[in-house]
């Protein structure tokens, strides 16, 4: 990539972040981070060498600051590593890195993210997998997350990886980058585009480009072509994503270029997220109906009843009226509701169901983890059963499996009311 120069500094968005809260049994200890990994290449001897580039991004408020006498400031250790398919390592990197603000509301921001950065150069193609850490200074807490990398040959006419990114400047001193990093709970927000770099190792003069964005949800299609000059070795072009006009979706973005009977493509994946939305919530309808075990009955009836952009409104106003903490950014209850119907979808599902359909998700939504759970999968002469303890309410519920294929349901009935009391007494 040697067109650019990226831009790392603290920037801010406007995103609704959930924590992801875990069973009884394990819990994330250190910062949580969202990273991208990235396939280009760079240009030795008029050869394309294959190039993985990482880009990571850490909210404030997952980084522990100390003052200073200019400020706040937090340090923390990024260390990656990079496996081949067999598992042994074959490269690594670990890189220090320090972050400072003026004032200490920032140190305690969700909106305010910093950004590092690593590459690996020179590697063969196949399929290897990178483990991503990070350690905090201060606390001496850390957070790994490991994922599979392919990395890829690239023919005459090829593509690099889709990098986006949320500001890119091209002056006398080159082309400027800012990326930036989107998953499942984290999107693009205004002012993003999507980056490519086309490898031209023949004699084309030009090729077409073609942007295609297909909603997952919505079913939404957007397509763009355009035709695109070349030089011989590296060029690149963006195209910048229309997210005002996108609704809360996951989409996915393919990009494919094509010149005299050569092509290449590469596809990616990105999210919108609406401010006021949980992250993991799929859409409005659905984030609503999960509201089901925790409103009143007069504010589901209102919820229920409302059409179009009120219903969006009264969503947002239920939450703030449920917002321990009104003076951050940060709502704590949505966070933790979400993230338990999260919890109970990749735990409880069964039988066509999701999990925060469930008996058992509906109790761990309303009174989370159990103090204690007895189980017997094989019983003689009996159906499967599981008691789950709560003692800090003094009550045990029973579930059996009247199926045998784990659909574990009360052995007596409850209504959502009835254990809402619980949280309540």
């Amino acid at each position: 990539m040697k067109y650019i120069v990226i831009i790392f500094v603290l920037f801010t968005l406007s995103v609704c972040l959930s924590q992801p809260e875990m069973s009884r049994q394990g819990e994330r200890e250190g910062p949580q981070f969202f990273y991208d990994v990235v396939n280009s290449a760079v240009f030795e001897n008029e050869t394309s060498v294959p190039t993985v580039q990482v880009y990571v991004e850490i909210l404030l408020d997952e980084l522990q600051f100390i003052k200073i006498a200019e400020g706040y400031e937090a340090k923390y250790e990024l260390s990656m590593v990079l496996y081949d398919r067999k598992g042994e390592q074959i490269d690594g990197k670990i890189k220090q890195e320090t972050v400072f603000v003026d004032n200490y509301d920032q140190t305690n921001s969700r909106d305010i993210f910093t950004l590092a950065h690593a590459q690996f150069t020179g590697l063969e193609s196949g399929t290897y997998s990178i483990s991503v850490s990070i350690l905090d200074e201060e606390t001496q807490l850390t957070s790994t997350s490991k994922k599979k990398c392919k990395i890829r040959e690239y023919p005459e006419l090829s593509v690099s990886d889709i990098l986006f990114a949320n500001k890119i400047d091209l002056d006398s001193t080159g082309l400027k980058i800012r990326p930036q990093v989107t998953n499942p709970g984290k999107g693009l927000y205004e002012n993003s585009f999507a980056y490519i770099e086309i490898y031209n190792m023949s004699e084309l003069k030009e090729c077409e480009i073609r942007y295609e964005m297909f909603g997952e949800q919505t079913k939404a299609k957007i397509e763009k072509r355009k035709v695109k000059k070349l030089v011989p070795g590296e060029n690149f072009d963006y195209y910048k994503i229309p997210v005002d006009s996108l609704n809360h979706d996951t989409y996915r973005m393919r990009v494919s270029v094509s010149g005299q009977k050569q092509a290449d493509q590469a596809e990616k994946l990105f999210y919108i997220r609406w401010k006021g939305l949980p992250s993991n919530a799929k859409d409005l309808d659905s984030a609503i109906e999960q509201l089901k075990y925790i409103a009143s009955r007069q504010e589901w009836k209102k919820l229920k009843k409302l059409k179009g952009d009120e219903r969006l409104k009264e969503f947002i106003a239920f939450w703030k009226r449920h917002d321990p903490t009104p003076g951050t950014t940060a709502n704590e209850a949505m966070e933790a509701h979400y993230a338990r119907i999260e919890y109970a979808n990749r735990h409880f599902s069964v039988m066509q169901r999701e999990g925060w359909q469930t008996d058992m998700g509906l109790l761990y939504i309303l009174l989370g983890a159990p103090d204690d759970i007895q189980r017997n999968a094989y019983p003689i002469n009996q159906k499967p059963y599981e008691i789950w303890q709560y003692y800090r309410i003094n009550r045990e519920f029973v579930f059996y499996d009247d199926t045998g294929f784990g659909d574990y349901r009360f052995a007596s009935p409850y209504s959502i009311y009835e254990i809402q009391r619980y949280i309540r007494d």
